[in-house]
Formats: structure tokens, C-alpha cells, sequence
């Protein structure tokens, strides 16, 4: 399982939600779970507490984490830690 961290009024966040969807044909869905700021507060400020994340949005899987949201390292980390291809 892959986390997505994300929060409202995000514009970069809206673009990557926007690529898993129509560039990726939503192929992850099932595999990612998305911790938005604002609705899943706790657990949102637990995961970048522990992983030192600056930026959103931002993956994490297996104590490994990504910022650069750019297609070519998602679909890298996504391959990688979800196995699909």
C-alpha cells in the first residue's frame, strides 16, 4: 500500500489526482491511500512528523518517501513499491 499525502486547495495535488486518474487510467487506485490534511488530521501530521515531509503532495511506502510529483518518478516509485507496470 502506498500512502498519498494531499490536502484541500492544493493545486499541485489537484494535477497529480488529475495524472493517476486520466494518465495512469486510475491502473493504482485500489493500491493507494490518500491522507488528506484536513479530513484525516491526526494521521496526516503523524506521517510527516515521521518522515520529514516539506511538501505536498507527497507518497510514502515502506519508510521510503517522494515529493517529486513530475510523471516519470511517480510512475518509478508506484512501479516499484506497488509492483504493477
Amino acid at each position: 500500500m502506498v500512502i498519498l499525502l494531499t490536502k484541500n486547495d492544493c493545486p499541485q495535488c489537484q494535477q497529480l489526482k488529475m495524472f493517476l486518474k486520466y494518465g495512469l487510467n486510475n491502473k493504482y487506485e485500489q493500491d493507494i491511500k490518500i491522507v488528506n490534511k484536513e479530513t484525516d488530521t491526526l494521521e496526516f501530521n503523524e506521517l510527516i512528523s515521521k518522515y520529514g515531509i516539506l511538501s505536498l503532495p507527497a507518497f510514502i511506502s515502506n519508510s521510503e518517501s517522494l515529493t517529486n510529483t513530475q510523471p516519470t518518478p511517480v510512475v518509478a516509485f508506484l512501479e516499484k513499491h506497488v509492483g504493477k507496470k
